[in-house]
């Protein structure tokens, strides 16, 4: 074939078997093509295959969803490089932290970026289940998903805790130990919960390796399935920020979900037909069988009776937003661990008393309310008292709005109760000192993340 007719290598290598083994799709650029970019990549198959307008604009989630998964992935990266370099034994792991920052390649490096993966992480859920209040995106369809929001947020809480006491340094066993201590004030299960963390009354070898354990391998399980189980769910409920947030709008929904269920349910009715029918002139002809497809339910998204425009294709609309914001997301942490280093201090020593002695920084606001409260009262009944609202809200607001103007009750309560943890852990990080006494950060300054 002469030079001039043969086709370009890109094309031909589109054309070959393996390539069409592993795409299953062509790149086409038109509707069906960009539908089927979703259906055949077992990555976008994660994304609906059209989303609100609504949803491209950043300020309708502020993409804080998909930057914790991003954390969660450099978190998963660097924590396996780490796993090669590091021995959960009393005897070792300070001296496997001491390897990393002289004689491994980027060890120090890619330990300052787990670490601060792992505080950003905690920031960010945190502020996505703020956002997500604050939207209203709790709401029905979508009370479930946040009550696993909220085990998500606990899950990413003890990752970050059980990973804190790995280097077996001064800061990191005195920081455990303040925390483990507030397990032990709950009535009843707190002393048994405590050593079963522990692996005994003390901190120690029973208690590092349970941690990694925990850390590495339960925690990690337990994230990735509710993870899935989150997403799928915000596949099947819809996406929040393409939903009218007006009360009339869920009056609206109501009726079309009762004018679908009297279809199903005439549907359902019927008695079960005879496989086959007999015509007028004897013959025998099979009766056609209703489709079931028919009588189920379009999902929350589809039943918002949009406008025809008011829709995008997820590839490459969001795609490619998700794209520059997961490579933001990398470039701050890489930034972060380049600039800051991850603290090392002195071998752990049981015997010897850091001043102060505070729990990790999103522990430290607890501590600060148990300078003020009863055990009890600060350690576990505010905490369980929390968690509880949380997981309760969504079915006890009665609103059907989602405009802030007509929650203002509730926000300014959630507020309220916010702005106090806000308020605690930053005096109790920036604002204590030896003794727990009040100090000004700007003479001397007791905290480091």
């Amino acid at each position: 074939m002469p030079m001039s007719r043969r086709r370009p290598w890109r094309v031909r290598l589109r054309e070959s078997a393996v390539w069409r083994s592993i795409v299953r799709t062509p790149p086409l650029d038109s509707p069906r093509g960009r539908a089927l970019r979703s259906f055949g990549n077992v990555f976008l198959h994660l994304y609906p295959v059209r989303v609100p307008r609504a949803v491209l604009a950043f300020r309708s989630t502020f993409r804080l969803g998909f930057i914790a998964t991003v954390l969660f992935a450099i978190l998963a990266i660097t924590g396996t490089y780490l796993m090669f370099f590091y021995t959960p034994a009393v005897t070792m792991a300070y001296g496997d932290m001491q390897q990393l920052r002289t004689r491994i390649g980027f060890g120090q490096l890619i330990r300052n970026v787990h670490r601060w993966g792992a505080h950003l992480m905690v920031l960010v859920v945190v502020l996505h289940l703020v956002r997500v209040f604050v939207h209203g995106a709790y709401k029905p369809p979508r009370q479930f998903n946040w009550v696993i929001g909220v085990g998500l947020l606990l899950v990413t809480l003890a990752w970050s805790f059980t990973g804190y006491l790995l280097p077996w340094d001064q800061l990191a066993y005195w920081a455990v130990t303040v925390g483990s201590d507030l397990v032990h004030y709950a009535p009843v299960v707190g002393g048994p919960l405590r050593d079963f963390l522990l692996g005994g009354s003390t901190i120690g070898q029973a208690a590092l390796l349970r941690f990694y354990v925990i850390h590495v391998a339960v925690l990690t399980i337990a994230f990735l399935l509710l993870m899935a189980v989150h997403l799928w769910r915000v596949r099947k409920d819809g996406l929040a920020a393409g939903d009218p947030p007006h009360a009339h709008d869920v009056t609206a929904r109501a009726a079309d979900d009762a004018r679908i269920a009297a279809i199903a349910g005439a549907a359902l009715d019927i008695a079960e037909p005879p496989p086959t029918v007999v015509t007028g002139d004897g013959a025998t002809v099979a009766r056609p069988v209703p489709r079931v497809l028919g009588v189920v339910p379009p999902d929350p998204l589809s039943r918002a009776a949009r406008p025809p425009d008011d829709e995008v294709f997820s590839w490459p609309h969001l795609i490619v937003r998700h794209q520059v914001v997961a490579l933001a997301t990398c470039a701050l942490v890489l930034a972060l661990g380049i600039a800051f280093e991850a603290p090392l201090r002195d071998l752990a020593n049981p015997n010897l008393t850091p001043e102060p002695a505070k729990a990790p920084w999103y522990f430290v606001g607890l501590q600060e309310l148990l300078a003020h409260f009863d055990p009890l009262v600060a350690g576990v009944l505010a905490p369980a008292v929390l968690v509880g609202a949380l997981v309760m809200l969504p079915y006890v607001d009665r609103n059907p709005s989602r405009r802030p103007r007509d929650r203002r009750l509730a926000l300014a309560i959630f507020a309220l109760l916010f702005g106090a943890l806000v308020v605690l852990t930053v005096i109790g990080a920036f604002f204590r000192g030896p003794g727990w006494a009040f100090v000004l950060p700007w003479d001397a300054l007791y905290f480091e993340p």
